[in-house]
């Protein structure tokens, strides 16, 4: 049976990418709702942030007073650039494969079948790896207020938002949680403030604990104590956590500190390309987060002949080769995930 050497187009493999499930991404569905793609190699960004004047006063018969003053601040930054690329080689195709089930299986998949199969596993393997990316992008962002940009075929680039720097603390010795005398609860109270009436700040809705910090915090007498003596129902203010075995996966829900501000406890992680396995975010870190960070998944414009320089998330593409003979499968992505308040996260080192 001869094997069709099919080169689907974009629009094709565009709509295999669809259909697959998307990896589980904490960060970019925590604070980066919106999409915006640009036309240009550079991403341009603004905020217009509203002030806090009270009226003036005046007698009835005075002029009005003018009050409205806003200041627009733009940026624009070059996105780094990523692009896997993978051969579908002529051995891959003839032999049977392990991935797709078909050792376990009485019946052979054909050579086309096998061939459309490793199309679409390559094309899955290059969407996980690429939103992974936006995923990074997006916690670096969130955690740090700023996304260094740096690889071995990419100089080293901050892309710095511009936070307060009072939005990012180290506790070390007696202010250590755990710590005799210190409150976890004020702690939190008095980084939430911070947000609150921070320019481009926001109203916190989230504490992300990292598993360290989470060790710490379960063991906490004073929280552990209110939990025993408050019997609010959560949604109405009051303090409900639960200090029970985690089920160990990245992302665990385990109360509230109030009616509004909900408890993740996080352990996620990525490999790099040595096989390295790095945490998303430090487990001795906790980051309060609120929906006023409004960030944005900006992608700039693919540098592809045959993208015709369109902005697109993610283009991939197929072409064959003559000698060896292969037919590669690469995907293309300009992105950059960008908090427009930044002042709206705030973290913190809490145990060493």
């Amino acid at each position: 049976m001869s094997l069709a050497n099919n080169i689907y187009d974009t629009s094709t493999l565009l709509g295999t990418m669809r259909h697959m499930e998307p990896p589980s991404n904490y960060w970019l569905g925590l604070g980066f709702p919106s999409t915006i793609q640009f036309d240009t190699e550079e991403i341009d960004f603004s905020k217009l942030q509203e002030n806090r004047k009270i009226a003036p006063l005046v007698v009835p018969t005075a002029q009005g007073v003018p009050i409205y003053s806003a200041a627009e601040e733009r940026g624009s930054v070059r996105p780094a650039y990523v692009k896997p690329k993978d051969a579908v080689s002529a051995s891959r195709v003839i032999r049977r494969a392990a991935g797709f089930g078909e050792l376990n299986s009485s019946v052979a998949m054909s050579p086309q079948q096998r061939y459309q199969a490793i199309v679409a596993d390559i094309l899955r393997q290059h969407r996980e790896a690429i939103e992974r990316r936006w995923e990074w992008m997006a916690a670096e962002a969130t955690l740090y207020g700023q996304v260094t940009l740096e690889d071995d075929n990419y100089p080293k680039k901050v892309v710095d938002f511009q936070r307060a720097a009072g939005h990012s603390v180290t506790l070390s010795g007696g202010t250590l949680w755990g710590a005799s005398g210190v409150s976890i609860l004020s702690n939190v109270e008095a980084w939430k403030k911070t947000m609150r009436r921070a320019k481009h700040g926001g109203v916190s809705n989230r504490l992300t604990v990292g598993t360290d910090a989470w060790e710490v915090m379960r063991e906490d007498t004073e929280i552990r104590d209110l939990i025993k003596t408050d019997y609010r129902p959560s949604q109405q203010g009051g303090l409900d956590l639960n200090f029970g075995v985690m089920e160990g996966m990245e992302v665990e829900y385990v109360g509230k500190l109030s009616g509004t501000t909900d408890v993740y406890v996080y352990s996620d992680y990525y490999e790099q390309a040595d096989g390295t396995v790095t945490d998303f975010m430090s487990p001795k870190d906790v980051v309060l987060t609120s929906p006023s960070m409004a960030g944005i998944r900006c992608f700039g414009a693919i540098q592809d002949v045959q993208a015709g320089f369109q902005p697109l998330a993610i283009f991939p593409k197929m072409w064959n080769q003559e000698d060896p003979s292969a037919t590669f499968v690469m995907s293309q992505s300009a992105p950059l995930m960008v908090p427009l308040n930044p002042n709206a996260t705030f973290r913190a080192r809490v145990v060493a």
